[in-house]
């Protein structure tokens, strides 16, 4: 009898690695189609002749289409199941990387990138979902944590590799790249995908309207707090994404190819906070981690400010007073989202929707206000950062005021 239950169970579980890695891949490629091509954001700008603002454009609306797309794709792979929403989204994703490299002008590569959104905000919606439906409870956010560890490596390495290929060959090439990382997965995740919630486990409401689904979220207080807290830090995260290039290239004189470098330090310190938070989310509640993590938020905000008003602030001394923050962001993302996910254990597909398509929304409002007071001084980052964090500390106080009623 042991040897029927021992096969049957190391094939359950390598499928489900095998699930966490594709899944890992593919939010780490979603982040790729802006992390690579962010250093030549300057570039595209000088080749199409247009302002920052049209071309901090392409970051805002692919973040806007990746968050609508994906309130739909949650509350479909509810339905239907995880596997071939994944499937119909990469296919998406893959056709209009490629057409992001024929883009002529400033309007053709909004319109491409538009639906690149569109079909990776299957990422943001069902991979969530996917590592729900797999982990729960405290191995959920180390399974979280751990996802971000190995995703992490985009933002750290892709705007390195992106302005390296870029300067060389020219912007165009980074979406062919993008195109062709797109098709392995795609025809990775036919071959070798698994479907991860069982039929049994499926929402059988097929008369709840998309508007009636999501708003049923605005009932649940203690999932809003959480969510929010998610919200607001991505919100001030991604609008920094479209900032820096503009703050490091044109202000400070950093070349593309070298902008990367900048960008890279953080994320490894991103990448040591989610390893210590691997560990910590064992040995401290996630509320008391996520509160350390949001201090850490007004610590590097204060901090430049107050280089920035002395008038010191330089690239490399930028990087140090981010650091802390840095390792904090590590810890508030796979925490905060954790405890809201497991909320609602029985719509994680809807849930993680709602969640991501919130705050890609988020980011791209960022980005548009940030992008009103030009890329001349850290203040608009920094003042971003406090005010998202500020919110989220009064988010965290609301939900321990729930958590005792």
């Amino acid at each position: 009898m042991l040897q029927l239950i021992l096969p049957l169970k190391v094939k359950k579980t390598a499928n489900k690695s095998l699930m966490f890695c594709l899944i890992a891949f593919l939010v780490g490629l979603v982040d790729m189609a802006s992390d690579l091509y962010v250093p030549m954001l300057p570039a595209i700008g000088a080749a199409f002749k247009v302002s920052e603002s049209w071309v901090g454009a392409t970051i805002s609306i692919n973040l806007v289409s990746l968050g609508l797309s994906g309130l739909y794709y949650g509350k479909l792979s509810d339905r239907i199941g995880r596997r071939p929403v994944i499937i119909w989204g990469l296919i998406i994703f893959t056709i209009a990387s490629f057409a992001c490299g024929f883009s002529t002008n400033i309007v053709h590569l909004l319109v491409a990138r538009f639906f690149q959104g569109i079909g990776g905000g299957v990422a943001f919606s069902v991979g969530v979902a996917v590592v729900r439906d797999l982990y729960t409870g405290t191995k959920a956010a180390e399974m979280f944590s751990r996802m971000q560890s190995v995703i992490v490596l985009s933002p750290a390495l892709a705007p390195t590799i992106g302005g390296f290929i870029g300067y060389i060959f020219g912007w165009e090439i980074i979406f062919y790249i993008l195109f062709v990382i797109a098709t392995v997965l795609l025809i990775v995740t036919v071959i070798f995908g698994v479907e991860t919630l069982p039929k049994n486990k499926r929402s059988k409401k097929q008369d709840v309207s998309l508007k009636d689904e999501y708003f049923y979220f605005f009932k649940r207080p203690l999932f809003l707090c959480f969510a929010g807290v998610q919200i607001a830090t991505l919100g001030w995260f991604w609008s920094e994404l479209g900032f820096l290039p503009q703050l490091f290239v044109c202000h400070y004189g950093v070349d593309a190819s070298s902008f990367g470098m900048y960008l890279g330090v953080l994320m490894i310190a991103y990448f040591i906070g989610t390893c210590i938070n691997q560990y910590l989310v064992h040995r401290f509640s996630l509320e008391k981690l996520v509160v350390f993590g949001l201090g850490t938020f007004f610590l590097s905000a204060g901090l430049l400010c107050l280089v920035q008003w002395y008038g010191a602030l330089s690239p490399w001394l930028f990087v140090l007073l981010r650091f802390p923050s840095s390792i904090g962001l590590g810890v508030v993302f796979g925490n905060a989202g954790a405890l809201a996910m497991e909320q609602e254990k029985k719509r994680s597909g809807s849930a993680a929707a709602f969640i991501g398509a919130s705050e890609l929304m988020a980011g791209a409002v960022c980005i548009c206000i940030i992008d009103l007071f030009g890329a001349v001084s850290v203040y608009p980052l920094a003042v971003i950062m406090i005010i998202c964090s500020f919110i989220s500390v009064l988010l965290m106080l609301k939900a321990n005021r729930l958590q005792k009623i």
